[in-house]
This record gives structure tokens, C-alpha cells and sequence, in this order.
């Protein structure tokens, strides 16, 4: 079976969303899309949202050794490092690793027995993919949990454990490859920081598979706590836009907010200030 471009999600714009019960939540896990493929009851393929396999990292390999309890099917899930509550930038470092602490975590069914489910509704296909994946049976493989209490989700997520942000999934909505679909809206939460650059490195490196970063030193008061927070990050930089180190100048970063060790969730560089 050939790579399938991945379903993905329009940011939420109507916060009454949070409570139609049209929708399901999920917790929006930072990771890395992994499109699983399987074949013969053994995992054949495992590709990124770019369709890179994923297989060819050495901290995904341990997913070529699980004897799957059905024969042929194409899921749809996240690389995480851990629980999924680690920053995408862990995930690039332990997907490395011979013994990194990656798992991987199921939220959707696109074919199985080579016959293609995309065209049921998600209520069907979700049901299809818990009777399909045992995750007492698997280790590292998990289902991400679904709730329709949306509100408590970002609450308790977001909130309280500064997750990434929630995905609500209309019921009744097919999955269309390759498109950014109304029927999955996301919801993150969006902070801009004004920091101080305190050192790093201009030189440019891969931000995972599809975008490129630099190495930074940067000191910011924490928007919760005021607390003055350092910390060494790639911050991510727009393509084909030169940047230059300037040590000691304020800028001017927007991210998807905050993690309990004062790492930014996605740092993107705005502008100098």
C-alpha cells in the first residue's frame, strides 16, 4: 500500500465548538505524524507527514519487531517521546536513540485487509481501530483517549499540564487524504514573547523533516509566574529569510505556549525588536 498524504486539521475558530456534540475531543499529543503501515501481520512502513519513513531512525526500529494480531491495515498516529507530552524537539532527539523512549500512539484507521475505510465516519472507524489494537498486547502502542467534555479536556491538558492544544472530531466526517479538513478542528493556545538573546548560533539546521531552525540562547519572564527563565532552544526561522545573531537585542518569538521547564512549545522567530 502506498503512502496516503494525511488528513489534517483547521485551526478552531468558533469556540462554540468546544461544547456541539456533533464533536469529539482528543489531546493534541507533540510528536511527530506516523503513518503505520502493515502487511502480513508486520510493520512494513512508517512514514512522517512529509511521507519520510520513519523506520530508517534508529529509536523507531523496535516497531519492524511486533507481530500485529491482524493482517493488513494502514493507521493513522503520532511518534511520541513518552506520553506525548514532551516537546517535538525530544521526539528529533530520541527517535535517534538504539533505546530512545519512543512510542506510538493511534488516533485513526485508513484501510484494513487492503480495503479502504476513509469514506465511514470517524464514530466507525474509531470503533474499527479499538477492536483492532490491543494496546495491553503491544507495548509503546497506545490509543490516544477520546472524551466529549472538551472544555475539562483543555482545562486539564492545556491548562493544568500545558499540553500542546486539543483536537475536536466532528462524529459523522470522513477522512480526506491530503486535505485541511473542517472535520477535525485544532485548538492551541498562542503566546507571544519578547525575549533578550543571550548567545547561540546563527548556522542553520533541519527542524525535523520540514523546516529549518537555529540554535539560540534566550532569557524571557514567564508569563504566568514572572519568573526570569534561560534556556537554550532551536528556534525555528522562515525559509529563504536571512537571519543574523545579534547578542544582546531583544525579539520577538511567538510559540504554543509554555512547558513546566520553561521550554517553548514550536518557537518561531518573529522579528528583532
Amino acid at each position: 500500500m502506498p503512502f496516503i498524504p494525511p488528513m489534517l486539521a483547521t485551526r478552531l475558530t468558533n469556540p462554540e465548538r468546544l461544547v456541539d456534540p456533533r464533536y469529539v475531543a482528543e489531546p493534541k499529543l507533540d510528536g511527530q505524524r506516523a503513518q503505520l503501515h502493515v502487511e502480513r501481520g508486520r510493520t512494513t512502513a512508517c512514514y512522517s507527514r512529509p511521507g519520510l519513513d520513519l523506520l530508517r531512525h534508529a529509536g523507531m526500529a523496535w516497531l519492524r519487531g511486533i507481530e500485529w494480531s491482524f493482517s493488513a491495515a494502514v493507521l493513522d498516529g503520532e511518534a511520541c517521546a513518552g506520553d506525548g507530552h514532551q516537546s517535538v524537539q525530544h521526539v528529533l532527539t530520541e527517535r535517534q536513540r538504539p533505546d530512545g523512549a519512543m512510542a506510538l500512539v493511534l488516533f485513526d484507521l485508513l484501510t484494513l485487509d487492503d480495503r479502504s475505510v476513509m469514506r465511514e465516519p470517524w464514530i466507525d472507524r474509531r470503533k474499527r481501530l479499538e477492536d483492532l489494537v490491543d494496546p495491553g498486547r503491544t507495548p509503546r502502542v497506545s490509543l490516544v483517549p477520546v472524551t466529549e467534555d472538551a472544555v475539562r479536556l483543555w482545562q486539564t491538558w492545556v491548562g493544568e499540564l500545558a499540553g500542546e492544544g486539543i483536537v475536536l472530531k466532528d462524529r459523522h466526517s470522513f477522512y480526506h487524504p491530503g486535505v485541511r479538513s473542517p472535520g477535525w478542528l485544532k485548538a492551541k493556545p498562542t503566546l507571544t514573547l519578547e525575549v533578550t538573546v543571550t548567545g547561540g548560533s546563527a548556522e542553520r539546521i533541519a527542524w525535523g523533516d520540514w523546516g529549518e531552525a537555529v540554535n539560540l540562547e534566550v532569557r524571557y519572564r514567564h508569563p504566568r509566574d514572572a519568573r526570569q527563565i534561560e534556556i537554550r532552544q532551536a528556534v525555528r526561522v522562515p525559509r529563504g529569510r536571512p537571519f543574523a545573531l545579534r547578542v544582546g537585542d531583544r525579539a520577538a518569538l511567538v510559540c504554543w505556549g509554555t512547558m513546566p521547564s520553561g521550554m517553548l512549545r514550536h518557537p518561531l522567530f518573529l522579528r528583532w525588536l
